[in-house]
């Protein structure tokens, strides 16, 4: 499985989803000690993550914040983390999701949600959500949730289905 992550100062958001990107099997936004936890109980079960992907913090030459110092101090505690555990994570930039998902760097966190409800839910009700009686494939998505997926997304488009290719 692929395991994406959207990584913040306080709160990440997380997808799990199959290696062929068929199903969402988990996914959440939580805070990130229980992110960490969450990580260290499905090694310890053996949960089959096969790959991590994690959006990276990319400079454009703007001055942040201390959230951003913060966000990057807890990706690499989650790179120290999968390291421990033998899995070598890959840093997914926003321009490599906003050029391969939407083909444009103008692309925005609304135009990269639609791009996705464009490939993996077309003409379904309610953007791929659906409703609690019949839910959809995004279903109990929100913002950063999105980010997570659009990350998956990316990681399968970039590496997993090239070396499918190769095979």
């Amino acid at each position: 499985m692929i395991l994406g992550i959207d990584p913040a100062n306080v709160e990440s958001a997380y997808v799990v989803v199959e290696n062929d990107l068929s199903a969402v099997v988990d996914k959440g936004k939580i805070p990130n000690k229980e992110l960490q936890d969450k990580i260290s109980n499905w090694k310890s079960e053996n949960y089959p993550i096969d790959y991590v992907a994690i959006e990276g913090i990319q400079s454009f030459g703007m001055p942040v914040g201390q959230t951003t110092f913060e966000t990057c101090y807890f990706i690499g505690r989650l790179l120290e983390q999968f390291e421990a555990f033998d899995i070598e994570p890959t840093l997914i930039y926003r321009s490599e999701e906003k050029m391969t998902l939407c083909h444009s760097m103008k692309a925005t966190d609304a135009t990269i949600r639609q791009a996705l409800v464009d490939r993996f839910a077309p003409n379904t009700p309610n953007k791929g959500k659906g409703y609690k009686s019949n839910p959809g494939l995004f279903y109990g998505f929100k913002s950063d949730i999105w980010q997570a997926y659009a990350v998956a997304v990316t990681y399968y488009d970039l590496y997993s289905s090239k070396e499918k290719e190769e095979e």
